[in-house]
C-alpha cells in the first residue's frame, strides 16, 4: 500500500468520525434549545449556554460562543449554529469535516467497495440538500441532522463489516479510535470541569451521556440520575463500552501494533510508545479523585487529566503520521531558464 493510499484512509477515519460526533453534539444542543430558549428554568438556560459554548470549544471555531460578541450569539445563537452545520469553508463546522471525509475517499477509490460509494454518494447529497435548506429556519436543517447521522452509520458498518483487516483497514480504524477519544475528552473537558448548581450539572451530565451515545447504556447500569463519578467510570474508564476513552485506547493499541512497522528494530515504535502511556495513564486514574472541586467550583484534577489525555491522542496522530507517510516535498528549479 502506498503512503499516500494509507494516509488518506487514516484520514477518512478521522474525518467520518469527526463529522459522527459533530452530528450528535448538534442534534443534543438543538434539542436542549427546543427545551430551554424560551423556559423560565434557570438551570435550563445556564445549561444551554454552557453547551453552545462546549461547542465552540469542541470544534474550535472561534469566536463563536465563547469569545468577543459571543453575548449577543448566545441570545440569538441561530445564524451560528447554521454555519456550524453547512459553512463548508470555515474548518471545524460539519460540512468541513465532510467534504473532507469526501475528498479522502475520492483518493482511494479503489479501495473502498461498491455499497460504500453508495452511502458516500448519499452523504454528498445530504449536505448539500443542508446547504439549500440553510435558507429556511434553523429547525429545517436540524431535522436534516437525521439523515446525516444514518449515511455516517452506514458508512462506519460497511467499513467495519465489509473492509478486509488489511494494513489499510487498520490505518482508518486508528484515525477513527484517535478522533473519538479527542472528540470525547474535548466534551468532557468543555462542559463538567467546572461544578455548577446541582441542576444545572444533572442536566450537562445526561447532555454529556446523549452525545456519546451512552445514555441508555447508563440509565440500565446505574438506574438513577447522572452523577459525575459513575459517568467517568463509563465514558473514561470501561474497557467494555466501545464509546469510552479506554476502548478507543485499547483499539488503537491493537491497530498501531500491527500497522507496517517502522525500522525500530525490537524497540516499541513512537506511536507505540504514547499508545502504552495513555493506556497507563488511563489505568491509574482515580475517578473519586478526579471529580474533587477546588477554588471558584473548578475541577483543576479532572481538566489537567482531560488535557494530558488530549495532548497524548494528538501526539500518537502526529507520530504515525511521521512514521508511516511520506510527504513529498515540492519540485524546486535549480537555475532559471
Amino acid at each position: 500500500m502506498s503512503s499516500r493510499a494509507a494516509e488518506n484512509l487514516f484520514w477518512i477515519g478521522r474525518y467520518a468520525e469527526r463529522a459522527e460526533a459533530l452530528t450528535r453534539l448538534l442534534r443534543m444542543v438543538n434539542d436542549r434549545r427546543n427545551d430551554f430558549q424560551h423556559s423560565p428554568n434557570p438551570a435550563g438556560a445556564e445549561c444551554l449556554d454552557v453547551l453552545l459554548s462546549s461547542l465552540t470549544r469542541v470544534t474550535s471555531t472561534y469566536p463563536g460562543f465563547v469569545a468577543e460578541g459571543s453575548a449577543d450569539r448566545l441570545a440569538a445563537p441561530d445564524s451560528e449554529l447554521l454555519a456550524l452545520i453547512v459553512d463548508e469553508g470555515r474548518p471545524g463546522t460539519l460540512a468541513y469535516a465532510v467534504q473532507r471525509l469526501l475528498a479522502a475517499a475520492h483518493a482511494v477509490r479503489d479501495q473502498l467497495s461498491v455499497d460504500t460509494w453508495m452511502v458516500v454518494g448519499n452523504l454528498e447529497r445530504e449536505i448539500l440538500g443542508l446547504r439549500a435548506a440553510s435558507r429556511g429556519r434553523t429547525t429545517v436543517v436540524a431535522h436534516g441532522l437525521g439523515k446525516i447521522i444514518q449515511s455516517l452509520l452506514a458508512f462506519s458498518g460497511l467499513a467495519g463489516e465489509c473492509m478486509e483487516r488489511d494494513p489499510g483497514w487498520r490505518f482508518m480504524d486508528a484515525g477513527r479510535r484517535i478522533e473519538r477519544g479527542v472528540q470525547l475528552a474535548s466534551l468532557l473537558r468543555a462542559s463538567v470541569t467546572v461544578e455548577r448548581g446541582t441542576a444545572t450539572d444533572s442536566l450537562l451530565l445526561e447532555s454529556a451521556l446523549i452525545a456519546s451515545e451512552s445514555i441508555i447504556t447508563y440509565r440500565r447500569r446505574y438506574r438513577s440520575q447522572a452523577h459525575l463519578e459513575t459517568i467517568l467510570d463509563l465514558l473514561v474508564l470501561d474497557v467494555d463500552n466501545p464509546r469510552s476513552l479506554a476502548y478507543q485506547v485499547d483499539r488503537l493499541s491493537d491497530d498501531v501494533h500491527l500497522l507496517p512497522a517502522p525500522d525500530a528494530g525490537a524497540r516499541l515504535s513512537q506511536s507505540e510508545r504514547l499508545v502504552l502511556e495513555t493506556a497507563t495513564t488511563l489505568r491509574l486514574s482515580d475517578p473519586a479523585a478526579l471529580t474533587a472541586t477546588g477554588s471558584e467550583g473548578l475541577r483543576p484534577a479532572l481538566d489537567d487529566f482531560l488535557d494530558c489525555i488530549l495532548g497524548l491522542l494528538h501526539r500518537t496522530a502526529d507520530a504515525i503520521d511521521a512514521e508511516r507517510f511520506v510527504h513529498s516535498l515540492p519540485q524546486r528549479k535549480m537555475v532559471d531558464q
